[in-house]
């Protein structure tokens, strides 16, 4: 496998360097929220997520990420490149007995978002009808109406 990029995600809304992720996630889906550079308050819906972690490192042990020497920046969104953790996962399945390796990567993207005091990161599956949606609220009470109206969608 070639070794892993970051891409930094200039057109996503980058965190703000004191904002405080909050994360909603069942078996499927994950639903992040946090403000934003500008001061707006983001959520972030994947539709089709595998996997997720979301805590450590904070911005003072970033260096000590894995991907550190790759790209990964303090308060950015970045998706990741040849991943290592999707190769991970896609070595996990192939005990399946109907596992078919093209068929398993095609459609996983690994992002990592960073925040002051975490990170969160996850690879979701995008495809034709799975793509993440971003929304950007300019108040808490429009960003607090859409956040309920996720989680009990």
């Amino acid at each position: 496998m070639k070794p892993p990029t970051l891409v930094v995600l200039e057109n996503w809304p980058q965190p703000h360097s004191a904002s405080e992720a909050v994360v909603f996630a069942n078996d499927s889906s994950l639903l992040l929220r946090y403000t934003t550079a500008n001061d707006a308050i983001a959520i972030i819906k994947f539709p089709l997520v595998s996997i997720f972690k979301f805590g450590a490192p904070n911005n003072e042990a970033l260096g000590g990420h894995p991907l550190c020497s790759k790209g990964l920046k303090w308060y950015s969104v970045h998706r990741v490149e040849n991943s290592p953790w999707i190769e991970e996962l896609e070595k996990q399945n192939s005990v399946h007995h109907r596992h078919d390796k093209q068929r398993f990567l095609e459609n996983k993207m690994h992002y990592i978002f960073t925040f002051q005091d975490s990170c969160l990161e996850c690879v979701a599956e995008e495809g034709k009808f799975w793509k993440p949606i971003i929304n950007v609220f300019s108040t808490e009470e429009e960003a607090t109406h859409a956040w309920k109206t996720n989680i009990c969608a």
